[in-house]
């Protein structure tokens, strides 16, 4: 509308959006506990539609019983991520379980940073998020990725080989719910060379 003020995220409701850019998907009442700012629920709520009605944010209840915030293509370039994109409908369930991995595993102390991933490039391995952690004083890299669904072995083969030759990260920690998974990328990774192994980690958390 000609003679309207440009909103443009800032103070509050910058860290709102770099908030939900680190974290790409999140609750409501999650991004209340992330922020510095000790808001209210319906002082939170109205800045959130304000962000949602500038087009910085979308909200969905796909699905869910609470309503999830993420950035669209305009918010991500308010915060710091070069190569992004907007959350598509067919990953929202599993970037919201990835996110509650990651902060559950920030709960233990020697993980000290972590946040989630945004790039999509072809050529480099981009896990689902990544984590720092210390051990013996020293800090290392482990990326992490939430297997919901079953992949084929030819691909979760190349996947763990191309963590083992990139050395952005030391290990890469693969996360599932399901008994059946788990048993099948164990047998992937016994087929696998010894290098390979010891920089892939399995976890079974049926919860």
């Amino acid at each position: 509308m000609s003679g309207a003020k440009l909103f443009i995220p800032e103070g509050i409701y910058e860290e709102l959006v770099n908030i939900i850019g680190q974290w790409k998907i999140l609750d409501v009442q999650t991004l209340k506990n992330l922020c510095s700012h000790k808001l209210k629920t319906p002082n939170l709520l109205h800045k959130v539609r304000k962000l949602e009605e500038a087009g910085f944010i979308k909200g969905t209840k796909k699905g869910l019983q609470k309503k999830h915030v993420y950035l669209t293509n305009k918010g991500i370039r308010y915060t710091r991520y070069d190569e992004t994109y907007e959350v598509c409908d067919e990953i929202v369930s599993h970037d919201i379980v990835t996110g509650k991995v990651l902060r559950e595993l920030l709960t233990f102390e020697n993980f000290i940073n972590g946040c989630m991933f945004h790039q999509v490039r072809e050529d480099k391995v981009f896990p689902d998020a990544e984590i720092e952690g210390v051990r013996d004083g020293m800090t290392y890299k482990l990326g992490l990725e939430v297997e919901l669904t079953q992949k084929s072995s030819s691909r979760v083969k190349v996947k763990f080989k191309r963590y083992s030759l990139d050395r952005r990260f030391d290990y890469c920690l693969f996360v599932t719910n399901k008994p059946t998974l788990f048993k099948a990328y164990k047998g992937y990774l016994d087929q696998m060379g010894r290098e390979i192994q010891e920089g892939i980690v399995l976890l079974l958390d049926e919860t």
